[in-house]
């Protein structure tokens, strides 16, 4: 019997014991999925027993079928679903768990454009694994409310502008940006840059207008650009830069 099967057989029981009404959680595996194990997959009976909980963490699950995640989408989860083990989905896949409120699928590497367009119908999608995107799918991922993007390492002026339509945007991975991505990104509500090094006067400019505004990979400013970010209402940034932008506070 192996892991899945075993916790399966444990949840039933406690669900048999403790009667309805009780939030039933299932786990399948450790949070993060070493190389070399087994491919966890869940067979039809078990898919089928998931439908009975309300909160699910199957993050260890490395491979799941079509029917298994159409099956899936149907459990009313609590919070974010975390999907981090699948390193690829189909497009049907994709389809189905862009009905969660909040996906976690960090394993993946690409993604194609019907899958951007499906998974930008969810409210808060990680895809922390993605290194580079094209426009089509930026824009399809901004109709998100909150979007993790953490392996960028670049990014078009094109899908700046596309960004700039989600209220929360993480992009630690991005080391610089144009003038005119600073400019876009100005519009979002919570900005996360902390692998930025440099800005430039315009850019410090535009960011100051985020109201949450992360940026602890700075390792200089200005005296000009301390001023114009001691504007913003939330700043993260190193301690040492804090000191002489509250020079500048009220």
């Amino acid at each position: 019997m192996n892991k899945i099967s075993k916790l399966l057989v444990i949840f039933c029981a406690i669900v048999v014991l403790a009667g309805c009404g009780s939030e039933e959680t299932l786990q399948t595996q450790d949070e993060t999925t070493k190389p070399g194990n087994t491919t966890e997959m869940l067979n039809a009976d078990q898919t089928e027993s998931l439908r009975k909980v309300n909160k699910v963490y199957v993050n260890g699950l490395t491979s799941i079928t079509d029917q298994q995640a159409e099956f899936i989408s149907k459990i009313k989860v609590e919070g974010n679903l975390p999907l981090n083990g699948l390193t690829s989905i189909t497009d049907e896949q994709a389809e189905s768990l862009s009905k969660f409120v909040s996906l976690s699928l960090n394993g993946l590497t690409s993604i194609n454009d019907q899958q951007a367009e499906s998974l930008g119908k969810t409210e808060t999608l990680f895809l922390n694994g993605l290194t580079s995107i094209n426009d089509q799918q930026a824009e399809s991922l901004s109709g998100v409310n909150v979007l993790s993007l953490n392996g960028l390492n670049s990014i078009t002026d094109q899908q700046a502008e596309n960004f700039s339509m989600v209220p929360i945007i993480s992009l630690t991975s991005l080391t610089s940006l144009t003038d005119q991505q600073a400019e876009s990104l100005s519009n979002v509500k919570e900005l996360n840059l902390n692998s930025l090094t440099t800005l430039t006067d315009s850019q410090a400019e535009d960011l100051s207008k985020v109201e949450q505004l992360h940026l602890f990979g700075l390792t200089s400013i200005t005296d000009k650009q301390a001023e114009i970010l001691s504007k913003v209402q939330f700043l993260e940034i190193s301690e040492t830069l804090q000191t002489l932008i509250d020079k500048y506070k009220n």
